[in-house]
């Protein structure tokens, strides 16, 4: 309390002592940008396979990155003797519009081998105690416990979740070869010669506590930051701690391929308005029948229970069902993780709000874990709940401080603005469109740099694992950081580190340092702090970058930031490390929204050319537009699936957008092979399947 009792009354100083200026020269093959789930695998992965590592994250790694503080389930996995599904078939059979289906195979048949190595590195995933005996939730065989599909075993309920990044964490320090370097951003990777799209021979930073810069000297970067969050919501602190993932991230990883030349894709869709508002909830804080949650009872202010429906829409009377696919399904799962699309779970009746409405229902609607059977209810509440991150500390810590008892207790589900938002797993965290200006970043494929079947980008040596490859998910992140690890080191094996271009490096070591120079001068006319440029730049996506999008706005928006880049970001100040590094986190929102806005520009004319071109077929053959049916989204928003293009922009030499795209299902064509197991077997030398 010493902080409390004397805010206001005195100034603090910087507790580290400050270094400014001084260079620290590191050697390595392989630095691992991001230290949550991905790098942290990605980095045992490359030491193992005997390359010099390091790792640098913003925060202490033991509990960095969206996973830090815990995960509950691990999805997708296919690769187990006797899995309902191949990987192959899966993207086969699945949906890979606008998606990358190379990156998409690599996590698919990874899932289960990387959940073996975190529990060979010690995290408890099995049911040894027995607490689960005789419960329909165990995996017999194989002693797991399934989450949400209870006929086959395809995802996993973490018994230990929230361990998992401490066990990653000492993983990492019992590497020889690994080195740590925490509480330190990386700013910029450094090409040969300076020239974009140039090989990777190095990469800049600087310490969060003391200030001091680094220069990595290595053959491969491995990007596996997180999404860009952020853009368009400041002041996170009064969304409810509803935002989705750490807030930390903004996009640095996308900040740094995109300045190195790197190809990007799909930066076009431009968030959502579901959850990231001051009037949200905290994440998976309320009652609901969904996700952390899955398949809790719920019932009406009167007792009266909602009815379910299977993943046919057949109504469901017992709680057994709702784990169980249909005959006609494969599996049954989480559709958003999973390309394949046919694996609809369980889920209220789509009647329940025309029943609302009619009286039928009473609000409010609750969240009855008392009525469910012991071991669902003890799965739900202290399995689930109880390991995932963004529920165990805010939820079942507090609520069961404060005396919340799942045996008698029911938590309500404060859906007030739209009956339908019982149907929608996401506005059990905040209702959409409170705030339709404060948009959160998409869920899953926002935006990634281009990858092979190495998870290289475009850039050589520069590889993307985890959600900076839109892989996001503790089984999508785990299993591609490792892939991207190998893959990486194995490049080390083949080329020779190149020098580092000096006046790139210079001129990088001089951009870090300005805001501290001006605070150093002491010039009034550098008054311009990190949460006014941050607020400026949210400004322009709220307003530019939102449901509406024409290209004329766009350019506005563009135009603004640009200003904003000449004229207020000149003039910010940095008194210590700390803002020093949020001043930095302003610099890269601005470049990650100007990526946004020039990729949602492409888009807008894509889909007026691809609107001309429709009129005129309907012209030609109007018989056929007869039958066609309009797909759903608003005017000027991108939505997830359906028709997306395969937009891809990078900078050139000259700091210029350059635009191109690819063909459908371009990973399986020419250079490649024609399936997705001998692309995969090509990468990584491996014959068996």
């Amino acid at each position: 309390m010493a902080y409390q009792n004397t805010f206001g009354t005195k100034v603090y100083e910087w507790p580290y002592t400050v270094a400014y200026g001084r260079v620290n020269h590191v050697d390595l093959d392989v630095l691992v940008v991001g230290g949550g789930l991905a790098g942290c695998m990605a980095g045992i992965a490359a030491a193992r396979k005997g390359a010099r590592v390091g790792v640098a994250d913003k925060s202490t790694i033991k509990r960095s990155g969206c996973g830090g503080a815990g995960m509950d389930h691990w999805n997708n996995v296919l690769e187990y003797e006797g899995a309902p599904m191949t990987p192959e078939e899966n993207l086969e059979k699945g949906n890979t519009a606008g998606r990358q289906g190379n990156r998409d195979y690599i996590a698919l048949k990874g899932t289960w081998d990387a959940l073996m190595v975190l529990e060979q590195l010690g995290l408890p995933i099995r049911d040894e105690d027995g607490d689960f005996e005789g419960a329909s939730t165990l995996d017999k065989e194989r002693n797991l416990l399934k989450a949400y599909d209870y006929r086959e075993l395809v995802a996993v309920k973490l018994r230990g979740g929230q361990y998992i990044k401490p066990v990653l964490y000492r993983g990492l320090r019992n590497e020889k070869n690994v080195q740590l370097f925490e509480r330190a951003m990386v700013t910029r990777v450094l090409t040969e010669g300076g020239k974009r799209g140039a090989p990777i021979c190095g990469a800049t930073g600087f310490s969060l506590e003391t200030g001091e810069f680094y220069v990595f000297h290595c053959k491969t970067v491995i990007n596996t930051c997180g999404y860009a969050c952020t853009l368009w919501t400041y002041s996170t602190e009064i969304t409810g701690n509803s935002y989705r993932w750490d807030p930390n991230e903004i996009g640095e990883g996308l900040a740094m391929s995109w300045l190195a030349g790197a190809d990007i894709f799909g930066m076009y869709k431009n968030g959502h308005t579901r959850a990231a508002h001051p009037m949200a909830w905290p994440r998976f804080g309320v009652g609901n029948p969904t996700n952390t949650w899955f398949p809790c009872t719920m019932v009406d202010n009167n007792g009266k229970e909602l009815p379910w429906v299977d993943g046919d829409g057949n109504p469901i009377t017992t709680q057994e069902a709702r784990n169980m696919p249909t005959d006609r399904q494969t599996y049954c799962g989480s559709v958003i993780s999973d390309v394949y699309k046919d694996i609809k779970c369980p889920s209220l009746d789509p009647k329940v709000p025309e029943m609302i409405k009619k009286g039928e229902l009473v609000e409010p609607i609750w969240a009855d874990l008392p009525s469910m059977y012991e071991a669902e209810r003890r799965s739900i509440w202290g399995m689930m709940i109880g390991n995932e991150g963004k529920s165990r500390y805010n939820l079942f810590d507090n609520y069961t401080r404060m005396g919340f008892n799942p045996d008698t207790d029911m938590l309500m589900c404060p859906i007030q603005q739209d009956a339908n938002g019982y149907l929608s797993g996401g506005a059990f965290q905040g209702e959409g469109n409170y705030m339709k200006a404060w948009r959160s970043e998409s869920f899953g494929n926002q935006g990634e740099p281009l990858v092979d079947w190495d998870l290289m980008t475009t850039v050589p040596g520069l590889y993307a694992g985890g959600a900076a490859s839109g892989l996001e998910g503790c089984s999508y992140a785990c299993s591609s950081g490792w892939y991207a690890g190998e893959r990486a080191a194995e490049y080390c094996e083949k080329h020779s580190l190149a020098d580092i271009d000096q006046q790139q490096l210079q001129a990088e070591i001089d951009r870090v340092y300005a805001p501290v120079k001006r605070a150093q001068e002491g010039d009034l006319s550098n008054y311009i702090s990190w949460k006014e440029l941050w607020g400026g730049s949210a400004r322009v996506m709220q307003q530019c970058c939102g449901d509406n999008l024409t290209v004329p706005i766009i350019d506005l928006g563009l135009t603004w930031l640009d200003s904003i880049k000449k004229n207020e970001m000149q003039h910010t100040y940095a008194r210590n490390p700390h803002e020093l590094a949020r001043v930095m986190e302003d610099e890269t929102r601005i470049t990650v929204s100007e990526m946004f806005l020039n990729a949602c520009r492409e888009k807008v004319q894509w889909d007026a050319e691809e609107k001309k071109k429709k009129a005129k077929e309907a012209a030609l053959h109007p018989e056929k537009a007869a039958e066609a049916k309009p797909k759903g989204g608003q005017s000027g928003t991108v939505t997830w699936g359906g028709k997306n293009p395969y937009i891809i922009q990078h900078l050139d030499e000259d700091g210029k957008v350059v635009t191109h795209d690819l063909e459908d299902n371009y990973w399986l064509k020419a250079p490649y092979a024609p399936t997705y197991l001998e692309n995969y077997q090509a990468a990584t030398g491996r014959k068996e399947g």
